[in-house]
C-alpha cells in the first residue's frame, strides 16, 4: 500500500488480506463487523458499520490492539 502525501488515504494495490475470524454485531440500525485479517503486511483488526446504505472501516494493526482495547475500557470505565 502506498500513502499518498497529505491526504492520510491509503492506496489499495491488488493485496489480499486473509480473513482469519469475523464476528457480526447487530446494533440498533447499524451493522457492525469486526474481522481479523492478515495479508502481507501482517494481522490487523478491521471494524466496518454499515449504517442506512453508508459504510465506515477503521483498521487496527496488530501491534496497536493493546492500547486500541485499553483506551476503549478506560473511555467506557469513566462513563459508566
Amino acid at each position: 500500500m502506498d500513502k499518498k502525501k497529505g491526504t492520510g488515504m491509503m492506496k489499495k494495490e491488488n493485496h489480499k488480506s486473509k480473513l482469519l475470524s469475523t464476528e457480526r454485531l447487530l446494533i440498533e440500525n447499524k451493522t457492525i463487523h469486526v474481522d481479523f485479517k492478515e495479508n502481507h503486511g501482517g494481522k490487523f483488526l478491521q471494524i466496518a458499520e454499515i449504517s442506512n446504505d453508508r459504510k465506515s472501516t477503521i483498521i487496527i494493526p496488530y501491534s496497536g490492539f493493546a492500547l486500541f482495547l485499553e483506551t476503549l475500557q478506560k473511555i467506557v470505565g469513566e462513563n459508566l
